[in-house]
């Protein structure tokens, strides 16, 4: 089992610099953007993705894994996959294809298969496990159940689920979240751990209110931590755990600088390593 963190609020950080932070903190890696916009550029991937590789390690972090765009079969998936591979870096999230609305899932659960069918045997011939995200609101695979479904006529030790604790809470409220896990055990490849909590929007004298869902510290959220550890322990999970230390932004529930996003990221992994050294 390997403790990386989600690199997205990271970027701002020299890379070394970062590297040093993190091994400050205990973490064993990384769990890198590669995708537009990210820290690596997808156009660039093979030739930066090395570097980024090198400058870490010196740092005495790893890459644990790769978050990626990728949704298809094209010439930038065999880049960051055969990258990857050359850098003994196993596992890959996918991108995400997001739900067109009411009347159109069956057409494009149909879509994402053969996606999913065209893509499989890059990720088999690279030596790559490929995760799909359980992603909360208007994505496909909005829960671990919903990715079985999408996932089901793939090898199951090429392409399997990406868990994420705080999407899936937010999905699977009480026990929801607990079933899916349960039901998917055996094709879990990666865990996220963040957590998140409903926000009231909308003013008395605003004709529209409604409820907002934000990030949060992991102590501060829905998410039944003692518990989703024991369910970890039960299944004998022993891929890579992302930290999602995503506090910057109008999705978090305050706008933390990068100093104080360290900080906050220290203390979640106090709490999560609390639960999992527990006997």
């Amino acid at each position: 089992m390997e403790y990386c963190v989600f690199s997205k609020h990271l970027q701002s950080m020299e890379l070394k610099e970062m590297g040093k932070a993190l091994s400050r903190l205990g973490l064993d890696g990384v769990d890198l953007t590669t995708r537009e916009g990210g820290h690596v550029e997808p156009s660039r991937v093979k030739e930066d993705l090395p570097k980024f590789w090198e400058i870490l390690g010196e740092t005495g972090i790893k890459i644990s894994m790769l978050t990626t765009g990728i949704v298809d079969l094209d010439q930038q998936a065999r880049d960051i996959v055969e990258t990857a591979a050359r850098l003994n870096i196993k596992y890959i999230k996918l991108g995400y294809w997001h739900y067109r609305g009411f009347g159109h899932y069956r057409e494009q659960a149909k879509e994402i298969k053969n996606a999913l069918a065209r893509l499989e045997p890059l990720f088999r011939d690279n030596g790559i496990k490929a995760g799909f995200h359980t992603h909360s609101g208007m994505d496909m695979g909005l829960n671990a159940n919903h990715v079985l479904r999408l996932i089901e006529d793939r090898d199951p030790g090429v392409i399997g689920v990406y868990y994420d604790t705080g999407h899936s809470t937010i999905e699977g409220s009480d026990c929801g979240w607990m079933m899916d896990m349960d039901i998917a055990r055996d094709r879990i490849f990666m865990i996220a751990v963040k957590d998140m909590a409903w926000f009231r929007t909308g003013a008395l004298n605003e004709p529209k209110k409604g409820w907002v869902r934000k990030m949060v510290p992991l102590e501060a959220g829905l998410t039944d931590m003692p518990q989703f550890v024991s369910c970890l322990k039960q299944i004998g999970f022993d891929g890579p755990i992302s930290f999602h230390c995503e506090y910057m932004g109008s999705h978090s529930w305050k706008n933390l600088s990068t100093e104080e996003l360290l900080e906050q990221l220290s203390l979640d992994l106090a709490y999560f390593r609390k639960f999992m050294e527990k006997k």
